[in-house]
C-alpha cells in the first residue's frame, strides 16, 4: 500500500478575507472624498447662510426707511428700487442656500451609506477571521486525535481510557461544528 500524504485543505478563507479589505479599501477612499466634500459644501452653505441674513437686514432696513420716508420722489424711486433689489437677492440666496442645503443632505447620507458599509465589511471580515481560526483549530484538534488514536486498521489502543477520552472527543467536535453552523458562523 502507498503512504497516505496529509495535505491540508486549500484555505478559502483568505480569498474572502482579501475581497472584504480591498473593497473596506475602496469605501474607505470614497469616504475620505465624501467627508471633504461634506466638509466643503457645509463651508459654502454657511458663507451662504451668511449672505442671506445680510440681503434680508438690507431689506428690512431700507423698507424702514421707505416708510418713514417723506422728502423728494426721485430719492423715494430710488429707495424703492433698492427695496425691489434687495427682496429679490433675499430671494435668490434663499433658493441658493436650499439647494446647497440639500446637497449637503444628500452628500452626508451618502457618508453614512459609506460608513455603515465600512462597519459591515469590517463585522464581516472579523466573523471570516474567527471562523478562518476555529476551523484551523478543528483540523489541528483531529490530526492529533487522529495522531492519537493511530490508524483504524493499524494496531489497537490498549487503553481503554484513551479511547474513550477520544472517542468524546470527537463527538464533542462534532457537536461543536453543528452547533456553529446552526449559529451560522
Amino acid at each position: 500500500m502507498g503512504t497516505q500524504v496529509n495535505t491540508p485543505p486549500a484555505d478559502n478563507y483568505a480569498a474572502f478575507i482579501l475581497r472584504l479589505e480591498a473593497a473596506a479599501s475602496n469605501l474607505g477612499k470614497r469616504a475620505k472624498a465624501v467627508d471633504k466634500a461634506v466638509s466643503s459644501v457645509s463651508l459654502l452653505l454657511e458663507k451662504y447662510q451668511v449672505a442671506l441674513l445680510g440681503w434680508e437686514r438690507r431689506r428690512a432696513r431700507v423698507s424702514e426707511e421707505l416708510d418713514r420716508y417723506s422728502g423728494e420722489p426721485q430719492t423715494y424711486a430710488t429707495l424703492a428700487e433698492l427695496h425691489d433689489t434687495a427682496v429679490k437677492m433675499v430671494s435668490t440666496r434663499r433658493t441658493q442656500a436650499l439647494r446647497i442645503a440639500e446637497k449637503l443632505r444628500r452628500l452626508q447620507a451618502q457618508r453614512e451609506a459609506v460608513g455603515q458599509s465600512l462597519r459591515e465589511l469590517e463585522a464581516s471580515r472579523a466573523k471570516l477571521t474567527s471562523a478562518r481560526r476555529l476551523s484551523r483549530d478543528r483540523e489541528n484538534l483531529n490530526r492529533v486525535i487522529y495522531q492519537l488514536a493511530g490508524p483504524r486498521s493499524g494496531p489497537t489502543t490498549r487503553d481503554q481510557g484513551l479511547r474513550n477520552d477520544l472517542r468524546e472527543a470527537r463527538q464533542a467536535v462534532i457537536l461543536a461544528e453543528a452547533l456553529m453552523e446552526v449559529k451560522g458562523t
